[in-house]
């Protein structure tokens, strides 16, 4: 099973809902539902929308909050497209919390079937299977120069070098499993703290499944955002840095940065889920917040 990152954390975080009649909050990223049980559980008040692409995750996911259906429904899609219509449904600007998780779940890190890992025997990372790109396309299909921006985007070194030697290789036998692809690039390229492979299959799983895309577009959309708790919980530079901007842009005059330093893991937690290393949690408020005086 999954385990959600900084779950007390995010618990603690919202605490200010506590005090507002029948709160509404929207996770962006339901995955198989921890977070949302978890605070679902402690407010007995709170509604929850989740939001997730992955039909597998949203299946397990309802079971394991079918007890809380009152104060919880779900949608299906990315959350760029689903806070779209949310916000076109007037819900989304008054809504009293966001929480967006934007880690790989290990349901999808673990399964082989979707393409994930470097051990994977296909070459997929479709976050949600029903999209149309995929890895193997990427990999495969994508010119140099497509290929290159991605690696770049994804602040690969060397991008320009790895491109070509894709483009190469592929051209005298294409890329069929991820395993394939991380052995290639572990012998071509030189070994750091962590597999070689490692940010090359990141740049590709964020360009399949628009990951930079959906992030700056909540964070687009949380300008809307009326008296609204914001948690966003990010893996990587490249995240929490475009989230640390936005939130020094809405603080000029929407709100308060509750973290001056972003929220990492604890000791137990990195021995419990070692996955959890790299999660940094920010969280921001946006003026006329019911629970505004609970805050300070």
């Amino acid at each position: 099973m999954h385990q959600s990152v900084l779950l007390q954390e995010v618990i603690d975080a919202f605490a200010p809902l506590a005090h507002i009649k029948d709160p509404l909050l929207i996770d962006c990223t339901l995955g198989l539902g921890g977070h949302t049980l978890a605070l679902l559980q402690t407010y007995p008040h709170l509604r929850v929308i989740g939001i997730d692409r992955d039909e597998e995750a949203l299946s397990l996911a309802q079971q394991r909050l079918a007890d809380y259906t009152p104060r919880f429904t779900y949608r299906y899609g990315a959350y760029q497209d689903i806070i779209a219509e949310l916000l076109q449904e007037g819900v989304w600007a008054d809504c009293d919390g966001v929480l967006a998780d934007l880690g790989v779940s290990s349901l999808q890190l673990d399964s082989n079937a979707r393409g994930f890992g470097f051990n994977a025997p296909t070459l997929d990372m479709r976050m949600d299977t029903n999209a149309s790109l995929s890895a193997y396309k990427v990999i495969n299909h994508y010119s140099p120069y497509e290929l290159e921006r991605v690696l770049e985007r994804g602040e690969v070194r060397g991008a320009k070098k790895i491109a070509s030697l894709i483009v190469q290789r592929r051209h005298q036998r294409l890329f069929e499993e991820a395993k394939d692809l991380a052995s290639f690039l572990g012998a071509h390229t030189k070994r750091h703290k962590h597999h070689p492979a490692t940010l090359v299959f990141q740049a590709v799983r964020m360009e399949v499944n628009d990951e930079m895309g959906n992030l700056r577009a909540l964070l687009d959309h949380a300008k809307e955002l009326k008296h609204a708790l914001l948690a966003i919980i990010s893996f990587h530079s490249l995240e929490d840095r475009q989230v640390k901007h936005a939130f020094k842009e809405f603080a000029l005059d929407d709100g308060l940065i509750l973290t001056k330093k972003p929220i990492t893991p604890g000791a137990l937690e990195l021995q419990q889920n070692p996955r959890a290393r790299s999660a940094k949690m920010r969280i921001f408020h946006f003026r006329g917040c019911p629970c505004h005086t609970h805050l300070l």
